[in-house]
This record gives C-alpha cells, structure tokens and sequence, in this order.
C-alpha cells in the first residue's frame, strides 16, 4: 500500500489522532477535528489502511494533517513540489499546500463574509480541495469540497442564479 485518503482539511484544531497500520506496521497517524473521524476512518478503509481512533492529548495539529512515519511501508511516498496555484509559504509547517484567499467581494457591505482557495496535502496521492470559509461578527466555519463536488456546485449555482434572474416576458419565463 502506497497511498494515504483524501481527507477533510477544514483548519479546526485537531481533536483526533487516527492511527493508520498496513498489516501490523503502523504507518501513519491523520488529525481530525470530532466531526471529520467517521468520513476519515472509512476514507482510510476504502484505500486499504487499518484506522484506530485514539486522542490527541497537547498535539498542536489542524484537521487534515497527516504524518507519515519513515520506518512504515508508506514511507518512499515523500512530497511533491508545490502545485502550480500554492503561494509557497509555510506549505510544510502547515502540513498542506494552500492557495491564497479570494474573498468573495460584491462592493456592497455584507453581514456574512466569504474566503475561498484550495488546498492540499502535502502526500503525493493527495488530490486538491476547494476550501470555502465564512465568517459572521466572531464565528468562523469552514468547508472541504472535493474537486468533483465543487464543479457540481458551479453548475447548481449557475442554475439556481439564471432562474433567480428570470422574469415573465409575454407569457414565457426569459
């Protein structure tokens, strides 16, 4: 077994450590905040990886991040170059590639504000994800989409925007 999961980098402080074994040689451990261990342990089971939950008792690890042991079988996967849309700062203190924020500006003052990138980790197997972050007055909340789950979401959006934009023109919706 060569390769890690895709797992869910929403930034939150890490809560779990998930510890993954090939056979009896443990390999790796992933950090998940509580809402992200289900889809992270089956995530590691569909990839071929035994995953056993235990805590994180003082780690200072975020959601997403794995550590992968030198003396495990996942060794020899050892990082890639940054990807051509990383801004390439602190890519390995952070544990992932990360592109730079794009707000979500519409000119006007808004009570809920939006931040979009991507990001990655730093596994060669792992794929990018869209990365969505709103903030309202003091709460910040994150969400990680795969790559195929936001070209859903353009489509939906630019669905759901043209028939918001429609109007009665003679009898027929334009």
């Amino acid at each position: 077994m060569s390769t890690l999961p895709t797992l869910p980098a929403c930034g939150a402080p890490a809560t779990i450590r998930i510890e993954l074994y090939t056979g009896d040689s443990l390999d790796a451990c992933a950090y998940t905040c509580a809402m992200h261990v289900d889809y992270a342990t089956a995530a590691s089971a569909r990839v071929g990886l035994d995953a056993h939950p235990a805590g994180t008792a003082g780690l200072d690890r975020h959601c997403g991040y794995v550590h992968v042991y030198q003396t495990g079988a996942l060794a020899d996967a050892t990082p890639t170059a940054c990807p051509r849309w990383c801004d390439r700062d602190g890519c390995q203190r952070r544990g992932h590639h990360r592109s730079r924020t794009h707000h979500l500006d519409t000119n006007r003052l808004e009570a809920f504000i939006v931040d979009v990138g991507l990001v990655q980790a730093l596994h060669p197997a792992a794929e990018p994800m869209l990365s969505l972050t709103g903030v309202e007055s003091s709460a910040a909340a994150n969400l990680a989409l795969s790559m195929r789950q936001a070209r859903v979401l353009r489509y939906r959006l630019s669905h759901l925007l043209d028939i918001a934009t429609a109007v009665r023109n003679g009898g027929r919706w334009t």
